[in-house]
C-alpha cells in the first residue's frame, strides 16, 4: 500500500502556495489525512467518469480533457536541459500547465481574429494576428502583454456594455456564468451565427420601417438588448436549461437549436 506525503513536505507546498504563517505539527498531520481522503474521493469521480466516456479503458485519465503527454514533454525538456542531470515529475506537470496556458491564450485569441473576419476556421493569418498580440511569448515584456490580454474586462460586457463583438473567449465565459455549463464546437459556431443573423434581421427590419415611430422604438430596445448581450445571455440560459434537463455535461447544437432565437 502507497504510503502518503510525508508532513515536511506538505508543509513545503504550503510555503510554495503563499502561505507565510507557520504550521504545526498537529496541522500538518491532520492536511496530511485530509488530502489522503480528497485523494480517495477525487481519484474515484475520475475513475467513474473515464469509464463512463470509454468502458473498455483500462488506465485512468483525465474525463474532462486531453493534455498533453507527459513522456513526450519530458523527453524534449531532456533535450533541452543543460545544467542538472534529470527532470523531476513536478517539473514536467509545471511545464505542461504553461504550456497548455499558452496554447488556450494563443487559440483564444486566433479565435477572435476569426470571428471578426466571420468566418468559422482559424487559418494562418489569424494565429499570425494572434502571435502578434502576444508578442511572440519569448520574453518577460511578452509574458507581461499576455497578462493583459487575460484580464480584459469579460465581466463588463456581460453587465451590459453596448458595442462589445461578441467573440467565441466572449462566448465560452457567457456559458460558464449564465449556463453553468461549457459550449461544444458546433453549438459555439451556431450561437454565433444566429447573434449576426439576428443583428443583420434587426438592421434591415429598422431599414424598412422607418416610416413607423412605435416599430423603430421597439427595434432599437431589440437592438440594445443584443448589443448588450442580454438576447445571448437569455439563449445560454434556455440551452443550459435543455442540456441540465437531458443531462448533459456540454452545450450541444441539438440544445441550442431547441431554443426560438426570435422569442
Amino acid at each position: 500500500m502507497a504510503k502518503p506525503w510525508a508532513t515536511s513536505h506538505i508543509s513545503s507546498v504550503a510555503s510554495g502556495l503563499g502561505i507565510e504563517h507557520r504550521i504545526s505539527g498537529d496541522v500538518k498531520n491532520q492536511l496530511v489525512e485530509i488530502l489522503e481522503h480528497r485523494l480517495k474521493i477525487i481519484t474515484r469521480e475520475m475513475e467513474n467518469q473515464t469509464l463512463e466516456s470509454d468502458p473498455e479503458r483500462k488506465t485512468l485519465d483525465d474525463p474532462k480533457r486531453m493534455r498533453l503527454g507527459f513522456s513526450r514533454t519530458r523527453g524534449m525538456m531532456i533535450d533541452n536541459i543543460v545544467r542538472v542531470d534529470s527532470i523531476g515529475a513536478a517539473a514536467v506537470v509545471a511545464a505542461n500547465e504553461q504550456l497548455e496556458a499558452y496554447l488556450l491564450q494563443l487559440l483564444r485569441l486566433a479565435s477572435d481574429a476569426a470571428a471578426i473576419d466571420r468566418v468559422g476556421t482559424i487559418k494562418p493569418r489569424h494565429l499570425d494576428k494572434a502571435q502578434e498580440r502576444m508578442g511572440g511569448g519569448n520574453t518577460r515584456e511578452d509574458e507581461d502583454s499576455i497578462s493583459e490580454i487575460e484580464s480584459d474586462p469579460v465581466e463588463e460586457a456581460m453587465e451590459g456594455v453596448a458595442g462589445e463583438v461578441l467573440t467565441p473567449s466572449l462566448l465560452r465565459n457567457m456559458a460558464k456564468k449564465f449556463a453553468g455549463k461549457p459550449l461544444d464546437n458546433e453549438a459555439l459556431e451556431e450561437l454565433l451565427l444566429l447573434y449576426y443573423d439576428h443583428a443583420s434581421n434587426i438592421q434591415h427590419d429598422l431599414q424598412d420601417n422607418l416610416a413607423n415611430a412605435s416599430h423603430i422604438i421597439q427595434m432599437i430596445e431589440r437592438f440594445q438588448s443584443l448589443s448588450m448581450l442580454g438576447w445571448m445571455r437569455r439563449m445560454l440560459r434556455d440551452a443550459g436549461k435543455r442540456a441540465e434537463n437531458s443531462d448533459s455535461r456540454t452545450i450541444t447544437l441539438a440544445h441550442i437549436v431547441e431554443v426560438d432565437p426570435w422569442d
